[in-house]
């Protein structure tokens, strides 16, 4: 038997782009060099069955990892808006405990986030497929599109370090209302109505690229995507703008 007539096992990356993307087996054992190759992969991916096909088959570790950074960059941001924190100057004794308490805040609040917003739109998505109760893939695609993010929240940090420091208000040393009346102002401050603002522009667009997506990962048509993610979108630009 000759070279060229040796069986070729697995599945090349970068050469087969006509595996059926909805295989679960699709990709398994990637290389781990082939990760450098998923940036290049998404923005070349010529329809819905490439993309999703690439996000298939790099597995979880991607999307976790778009999770996980997001999460940290939202326990900063927490950390910088803490009026406490904005009062002594971000510096002082045990601020290194509580910016690691903001950060597991974080990823608590974004991993919460993550599963309920992806896991109610594939929840809806289900109801209308007839193929479709849920696929797991959503959760991937949730999690690639978290990174949008990160930039916003990068932007958001530097807006909170130019919000004037309140006065120092410490909880359970100081009464309640007056605690209270500190968070809010910080809360009411052009930078974080500008931050607001970014951040449910940001699950907007996340939410039209979403609409492609799922309607490619559960077979339903436009209008029902639609159904699927307009609701819980709304729900999340509200709660944005509530918090």
């Amino acid at each position: 038997m000759g070279s060229d007539d040796s069986p070729n096992f697995g599945y090349d990356p970068q050469m087969d782009h006509t595996a059926d993307p909805h295989n679960e087996t699709f990709g398994s054992g990637v290389p781990d060099q082939s990760y450098r190759q998923l940036i290049r992969e998404l923005a070349t991916a010529r329809n819905m069955d490439d993309l999703v096909g690439t996000m298939k088959r790099y597995g979880w570790l991607p999307p976790i990892t778009g999770v996980l950074l997001y999460g940290i960059v939202q326990g900063v941001f927490e950390h910088l808006t803490e009026p406490f924190a904005m009062s002594q100057g971000y510096v002082f004794t045990g601020w290194k405990l509580a910016l690691g308490i903001n950060i597991l805040f974080g990823l608590f609040v974004v991993a919460f986030t993550w599963f309920l917003y992806f896991g109610v739109i594939g929840s809806i998505a289900g109801f209308f497929s007839e193929k479709t109760n849920m696929d797991t893939t959503v959760f991937k695609a949730g999690g690639y599109l978290s990174v949008s993010f990160v930039p916003v929240l990068i932007v958001s940090c530097f807006l909170a370090l130019t919000i004037p420091a309140p006065e120092t208000v410490v909880a359970g040393v100081e009464p309640t209302e007056a605690v209270i009346e500190t968070h809010r102002a910080v809360a009411n401050s052009p930078q974080m109505q500008i931050v607001d603002l970014l951040l449910s522009a940001t699950w907007i667009v996340v939410g039209f690229l979403f609409l492609p997506i799922i309607s490619k990962l559960y077979d339903i048509n436009r209008k029902q995507s639609v159904m699927s993610v307009l609701p819980v979108t709304l729900l999340a630009v509200i709660g944005t703008q509530l918090v």
